[in-house]
């Protein structure tokens, strides 16, 4: 194909890949589909683990995964919540729009990765509304007051549909405006080489009303029209030639059947909840538990090391606090838990083991799995191994395509998504190790069975809303792509894909290259 001069790259946050692809099948979504038609699409694009907003966004953005972000070529968001345990005493982050730690998201990538803006080079690039934005020359909102009011102007408006309508036109207005006037955004004639933009507004609705909701609905249809006016002025200009426009999603979402509530059980085994200016004597943080919880806690100090919260070691976790619990069997007794990750102590970032643990609701006995991973960049592969036939901690097992990995080698992430990614859990025993990898992560994973949400952040309680999306089943790991525009990008479906695919395959669109931190391969 001939090289493009431009790029836009529009997430939508909080859409299921079989949900807008059946809007577009009933002639709902004209905007996208007519781009669709023109360009290239996947029904199965494959989001990142764990299925929320940070860290998805950051790798659909840089192309690549978390990881040990100080020796690998990755980046360092694991977690929309998550315990900085470098130093003493820990501090908590938080990423949550309307909290302003939200700033600090591009320095916490590290300087072993690199943004797509980043990797664009030369050009001026602009992002709107999304603040994985290192590299931008122009950024909305400009200020973090700004910001601020625009969140929750948004979250409690009183019309909320009028509001969520009218957000998402001003988005694609500021983006043209970028167009027309470049002078003013970018301090240059020409407009940005590549920008990028997110509409938040299908989250919020989403976790207040749910995916079956008309306003959640409408506001995806709302979301097609105004795309449709940004081609449209694209058109006008005459930029549409030579522009790409990629449309996708950090993840989707899934239904509980109800909200619960987990304190009792702190309470009754004496896991009391870190915080860095209330409770220094905590020795446990619940980082985020909505369908999944990553529980952080306090292993033993090391005085060489300079840090009070070191990861405890396997043995610790099998006798932890003031009651000697253990934890990889006494968490299991939180309603609706299912499946457990840990890594092994003696992990380094060349070489390791995750442990894996399942519990089997009619017998209510625990099975245990490993994933073994090994090497770093290109080199890294990953190992599923199963305690026997009974112990198939995803599910694989019984698929034509995913038993065949279950051969005790090791395997790379093209082959664990080319076996898995029609599955629930796919391509979870490339992503967990990955994940593991990064210091920044919790040391315990348990997720649940769907049945029921916590809605827990740091420990406090959140709202009672049952619809969310961290689990690793389907609904929530598989999301739309599609890239059109310019009438030189080929048209083909691609029948399976990664998030971290979009970032090359859009440098490849500019005669870019991208960095040697990517992890995706083109689709071109």
């Amino acid at each position: 194909m001939n090289r493009l001069n431009r790029i836009i790259y529009c997430i939508i946050d909080n859409v299921r890949s079989d949900h807008l692809f059946n809007f577009i099948e009933k002639g709902l979504l004209p905007n996208i589909k007519k781009l669709m038609e023109n360009g290239i699409y996947s029904k199965n694009c494959i989001t990142d683990f764990p299925p929320i907003t940070y860290p998805t966004q950051v790798s659909l953005i840089t192309g690549t995964y978390t990881g040990d972000y100080r020796k690998e070529n990755c980046h360092g968001v694991p977690l929309m919540n998550w315990m900085g345990r470098d130093v003493a005493p820990p501090f908590l982050r938080d990423y949550a729009a309307r909290n302003l730690q939200i700033y600090k998201l591009n320095k916490d990538l590290g300087n072993r990765c690199k943004t797509i803006l980043e990797m664009v080079g030369d050009g001026k690039t602009a992002s709107i509304a999304q603040f994985v934005n290192r590299g931008s020359s122009y950024f909305f909102p400009e200020r973090k007051t700004k910001l601020a009011m625009y969140y929750l102007t948004l979250y409690y408006s009183r019309n909320i549909k009028k509001m969520m309508a009218r957000a998402d036109t001003g988005l694609v207005k500021k983006l043209i405006d970028t167009y027309k006037k470049p002078i003013k955004y970018v301090k240059d004639p020409e407009p940005p080489i590549a920008s990028l933009l997110w509409f938040m507004t299908p989250d919020i609705l989403l976790h207040i009303f749910g995916s079956d909701s008309q306003i959640y609905k409408l506001n995806i249809l709302h979301i097609d029209k105004v795309i449709g006016i940004l081609v449209e002025d694209l058109d006008k200009m005459g930029y549409l030639d030579d522009t790409a426009i990629a449309i996708t999603a950090d993840h989707g979402n899934y239904k509980a059947e109800r909200y619960g509530t987990i304190h009792d059980f702190f309470k009754v085994n004496k896991l009391t909840h870190y915080h860095p200016r209330r409770n220094l004597r905590g020795n446990m943080n619940l980082a985020k538990y909505d369908g999944i919880g990553f529980f952080n806690f306090k292993g033993k100090t090391n005085p060489d090391l300079g840090n009070s919260w070191p990861h405890p070691s396997v043995k610790e976790l099998e006798n932890y606090g003031p009651k000697k619990i253990n934890l990889l069997e006494s968490l299991f007794k939180i309603d609706g838990s299912h499946l457990m990750y840990f890594r092994d102590e003696k992990n380094t970032v060349n070489r390791g083991v995750i442990h894996l643990k399942k519990k089997i609701i009619k017998s209510n006995k625990i099975k245990s799995g490993t994933i073994e991973y090994s090497g770093i960049g290109n080199d890294y592969k990953t190992k599923y191994i199963m305690e026997n036939d009974t112990c198939d901690i995803f599910g694989y097992l019984n698929d034509e395509s995913a038993s065949k990995l279950l051969d005790n080698k090791f395997h790379t992430i093209q082959e664990w998504l080319s076996a898995t990614y029609h599955l629930d859990y796919p391509i979870y025993p490339d992503l967990i190790p990955r994940h593991f990898k990064n210091p920044r992560s919790a040391d315990i994973i348990l997720s649940n069975d769907g049945s029921v949400v916590y809605n827990l952040k740091n420990g406090k309680r959140g709202n009672k809303n049952i619809y969310n999306h961290d689990m690793g089943i389907r609904e929530c790991m598989n999301v739309p792509l599609v890239i059109g525009g310019s009438l030189d990008i080929p048209h083909k479906q691609i029948p399976y894909c990664k998030i971290t695919d979009i970032v090359p395959t859009l440098l490849k669109m500019l005669g870019k290259t991208p960095h040697k931190s990517v992890i995706g391969q083109t689709l071109i």
